[in-house]
């Protein structure tokens, strides 16, 4: 048995946020149901581009039944209310007002079920400047500040941080509002904003506007911006990636125990004691000259041998892998992070394996993402009890 077993959640979601939400919730054991345009949703469509591509499908939509519905037609939307009807969560991350406009927004699914947990994922939130507007994780990456400190630097995210963080942001919401449900018996409405999501983790940002008042003062002592720190072209000895004579590492030294036996390993103990390098603010004053003298030293060893020798020392430190080491690393082969799933079409299928580890309970990957339609037939037999030549019906009218 798993901890969401008897869940049921409607997933009326596209591309990466909603089915990460969804994804975690299938893991741990939800009936998740994937609804679908007839003809499939946008992501599919372009992964469906490329031969074989639809093998990423499962990364996000493992573990899920997939059924396909045209809601505009008053049968599909007929269908969509019975659905909800017997569901717990409704989960979207359309533009806002767009479901509303089939009365599937939160007040109208609520005459349907009371208590359903109604969660929507958008660029901006159902309320504020404009609700409305369009969005992808670009776009709230940007509208973040997440690129601040980086205006000349035109080149996109090298990851999806919005979608990814606000599914999981969104996933850990239903879980709220499933306890809420249990101590009150009220269901309500998830407003999720990836702009939101990202600010909230955004800590250079809330770190400086928490520092406001006394920035003036920080940057004096400190000799510069504050968020020129960590993130300028001038590297700081005590924070920061080092070239390695097959690559690059990161260390982390930020400890007087840590900086002196940094010093002592790159051969220059005198640096401990050196009122140029004696503490963090020092370092940032004199940073060239320190991170000379500690590249100096990683430049002449390999990334594993100089992990190697920190680690031995206890200094934090880190191989910066490529993506085909990181696939290759035995702490995440060990901690069960690499798993396969059989396709029926593709065979072993390679998916990243569930995060959190519990002592008590645990989460399973069972199924890939379906294919389109996949579960029609199961799932309106099984929750609504249509017969086959119903269901076929309904797919010769193009309601699924």
């Amino acid at each position: 048995m798993q901890v969401l077993d008897g869940i049921k959640v409607l997933d009326v979601t596209q591309f990466i946020s909603g089915s990460r939400c969804t994804q975690i919730l299938a893991d741990m054991g939800a009936e998740v149901v994937r609804v679908e345009p007839p003809s499939g949703e946008t992501f599919r469509l372009i992964v469906n581009l490329v031969p074989g591509a639809e093998r990423d499908y499962s990364v996000l939509n493992r573990n899920k039944y997939g059924i396909t519905l045209d809601w505009r037609k008053p049968e599909g939307l007929d269908i969509m209310c019975r659905l909800v009807s017997l569901s717990d969560i409704f989960i979207h991350n359309l533009i806002p007002g767009t479901l509303e406009r089939y009365h599937l927004g939160y007040e109208g699914l609520k005459k349907v079920k009371e208590d359903i947990i109604y969660v929507s994922i958008s660029g901006f939130g159902s309320t504020g400047v404009n609700p409305e507007r369009a969005a992808f994780d670009i776009i709230a990456q940007a509208t973040s500040g997440q690129f601040w400190y980086d205006t000349d630097d035109l080149k996109p995210p090298t990851n999806h941080w919005a979608d990814m963080i606000s599914g999981a942001y969104a996933a850990i919401a239903v879980l709220f509002a499933l306890i809420h449900r249990m101590k009150t018996g009220q269901g309500q409405f998830i407003d999720i904003s990836m702009q939101d999501v990202l600010y909230f983790n955004n800590y250079r940002a809330i770190m400086d506007k928490g520092m406001w008042p006394i920035m003036d003062q920080v940057e004096k002592t400190l000799g510069r911006e504050l968020d020129n720190v960590l993130n300028s072209e001038d590297r700081m000895p005590f924070y920061g990636f080092f070239k390695s004579s097959d690559g690059k590492v990161a260390i982390v030294a930020l400890t007087q125990r840590q900086w002196g036996d940094l010093a002592q390993i790159i051969g220059h103990p005198e640096m401990a004691d050196d009122p140029r390098f004696s503490n963090v603010i020092a370092q940032i004053h004199n940073h060239e000259e320190a991170v000379r003298r500690i590249e100096k030293w990683t430049s002449v060893h390999t990334s594993k041998e100089i992990v190697e020798i920190l680690e031995a020392k206890k200094i934090p430190c880190g191989i910066a892998y490529t993506i085909e080491e990181v696939i290759e690393d035995e702490n995440l082969k060990q901690r069960g992070m690499f798993q396969k799933v059989r396709h029926k079409r593709y065979g072993d299928v390679d998916v990243p394996g569930i995060p959190y580890k519990f002592s008590e309970i645990s989460g399973s990957i069972n199924t890939p993402g379906p294919d389109l339609g996949e579960h029609n037939h199961y799932i309106l037999n099984k929750w609504l009890g249509y017969s086959e030549e119903e269901v076929n019906k309904l797919h010769e009218k193009g309601v699924i």
